[in-house]
């Protein structure tokens, strides 16, 4: 029996000692368990699941309910990773699917052949997996091939070193995640580095709704894929179970990048074909911003638009606007920026703190155009990345290279297109953002950077920010608790600055 990455790295850890080996050959002794196992489609199969195997549980149906999702496999290829007793796999051999699972515990490698022999199925089934130490290379479990669909119920625990009693090194390690960067991480480290998933494939990955599971999410951007919800469960104790999407951002769409363009957004208006066509420039020589003011192009910057509808738009374009400053924040984020150092003011800007003063680091624009019965819409960005400008300007300016001094334009498109996709992508088979869920993230981000920039100013009064709906309208609210909508940022100021 080989020692499995987790379970070489759990006993590096101290979580388990050399005695814990006794320990866990005594533990297989155990009856294995027999189960009739219900499938989302009303399929019952025959499970049995030797000692130190994961079952069929909750999350082993919330993950095959969102497979369902995604349609027929029609032949295409499904890799399972760490598929205990094979009930994913099983599953997915009766959608149509060509699968190969494996998992560190031979147990469960054992098991999962033994499962898809008896209700015959095809299941391609090989020990291995993710993990910080490496057993046998990435083609000993994953294969020579890509994969149009890649599944996993991540461990999605974390160790708490207070309790003393654990389970044995198998069973902890199907619960919990030992490794030092995050198994989500080293996960999407293998399938960019060596090309796991198909062009078009989608991952899905269960994960907790604990700091574990969210840190997935970042870990799928920060490597330049997107990311989504779109299945969930709640336990009676409050425990939330989620199903996350991930996938390459646009990847039926175009990618081009120029030297110098009078405006991205207008290329974008004239060029794009399909939604999610990414056009990008060093530099802008007639970049624009909101109500048709100048956006002057520093030294380095980034300067990109996206064609993010064609047709009926899937929001407001006031809504989108400051969803596109709300991906400026969440990249910088995830690119090390402290929250303290981030402001999301509505509509469309994005400010950064350098040296206790606020500068002006982004700006967003939403437009569009109609010819005859089609429409298109386009977001654009544009961040400022260094400058060897000495101009005065009307109000400050900051730069992403004062805290990121290693960012290029080349290395930040690929997080921020992944977030962008994140947010707006619309997949077959991947339900949309709920909108109200993104209005409360919005914000969420907006009433947190107003800690920073100040309370508003309309009107000579001091007000907060109370609302934004789905109009992109912010609403906010005085000390007597009055309310006004706000249409146009140009009606109010903010403490942090003198001139916006």
């Amino acid at each position: 029996m080989s020692i499995s990455p987790k379970l070489g790295q759990n006993m590096d850890e101290g979580i388990f000692g050399l005695d814990d080996s006794e320990a866990e050959i005594s533990r297989l002794e155990r009856a294995a368990t027999h189960q009739n196992w219900t499938t989302p489609d009303g399929t019952s199969l025959e499970v049995i699941t030797p000692p130190t195997v994961y079952p069929p549980k909750e999350d082993t149906d919330l993950l095959c309910r969102a497979l369902r999702n995604l349609g027929p496999g029609k032949g295409q290829r499904l890799l399972e990773i760490g598929c205990g007793s094979g009930a994913v796999s099983l599953y997915a051999a009766c959608l149509g699917y060509r699968v190969r699972a494996c998992d560190i515990n031979p147990y469960a490698v054992a098991a999962t052949r033994a499962n898809a022999e008896r209700s015959n199925l095809n299941v391609d089934v090989h020990e291995g997996g993710p993990g910080p130490v490496e057993d046998g290379g990435i083609e000993q479990w994953a294969g020579p091939n890509t994969h149009d669909v890649l599944v996993w119920n991540l461990p999605y625990l974390t160790h708490d070193e207070t309790i003393d009693q654990v389970l044995g090194p198998f069973e902890e390690a199907a619960l919990l995640d030992t490794d030092q960067i995050g198994l989500s991480s080293r996960l999407m480290l293998q399938v960019s580095e060596n090309q796991l998933l198909a062009k078009n494939g989608i991952m899905l990955l269960l994960v907790s709704g604990n700091e574990r599971g969210k840190q997935a999410v970042l870990a799928a951007q920060r490597h330049g894929f997107a990311a989504r919800y779109v299945a969930e469960h709640t336990f009676d104790d409050g425990e939330e179970l989620h199903v996350l999407a991930v996938w390459h951002p646009y990847a039926s769409s175009q990618k081009q990048k120029f030297e110098t363009l009078a405006s991205t957004n207008q290329t974008a208006l004239e060029q794009a074909t399909t939604v999610g066509d990414f056009f990008r420039a060093d530099t802008q020589t007639d970049g624009r911003g909101r109500r048709g003011r100048s956006w002057t192009s520093e030294s380095k910057c980034f300067a990109g638009s996206w064609l993010i509808a064609s047709g009926q738009p899937p929001m407001n374009p006031g809504l989108m606007q400051i969803l596109g400053g709300y991906a400026v924040t969440t990249t910088h984020r995830l690119l090390g920026i402290p929250d303290e150092g981030i402001a999301l003011k509505w509509p469309n800007d994005v400010y950064h703190l350098i040296d206790d003063n606020f500068g002006k680091i982004a700006g967003v624009l939403v437009e569009g155009t109609s010819k005859g019965n089609k429409s298109s819409i386009v977001l654009g960005i544009g961040v400022n990345l260094s400058s060897n400008n000495t101009d005065s300007r009307p109000f400050p300016i900051a730069h992403l290279n004062n805290q990121l001094p290693h960012i290029t334009a080349e290395n930040y498109a690929p997080v921020l297109h992944a977030v962008i996709a994140s947010f707006f992508e619309q997949r077959e088979g991947i339900r949309d953002n709920k909108i109200p869920e993104m209005i409360a993230a919005i914000l969420a981000e907006m009433k947190r950077s107003q800690n920073l920039l100040g309370k508003p100013i309309y009107r000579d009064e001091t007000w907060q920010i109370f609302n934004l709906d789905d109009q992109g309208t912010l609403e906010l609210v005085n000390e007597s608790g009055a309310t006004e909508e706000i249409a146009d940022g140009e009606d109010l100021s903010w403490p942090a600055f003198d001139r916006i």
